[in-house]
């Protein structure tokens, strides 16, 4: 039932030229989100997220905590 209504909204989409109700900047904010609450939960603290920079406020650890190493010679641009 799910992947239909995505469907159907996706080709409403395209027949209306109108953006999804799931659309890239919705979905990555509610996945920031998600990530932001585990990482609180697991350093057992409340944490204050910038969304400008996207980053927490005055804490390395949780920073660090976004994201993993990347081995040589893969790099994020």
């Amino acid at each position: 039932l799910t992947l239909h209504y995505h469907w159907r909204d996706f080709i409403e989409c395209i027949k209306t030229r109108s953006l999804p109700r799931s659309n890239a900047t919705s979905t990555a904010n509610n996945h920031i989100g998600c990530h932001a609450a585990y990482i609180a939960w697991q350093l057992q603290r409340t944490l204050t997220w910038d969304p400008a920079r996207q980053e927490f406020v005055n804490d390395g650890e949780a920073n660090r905590m976004r994201s993993r190493a990347m081995r040589e010679p893969w790099r994020v641009v």
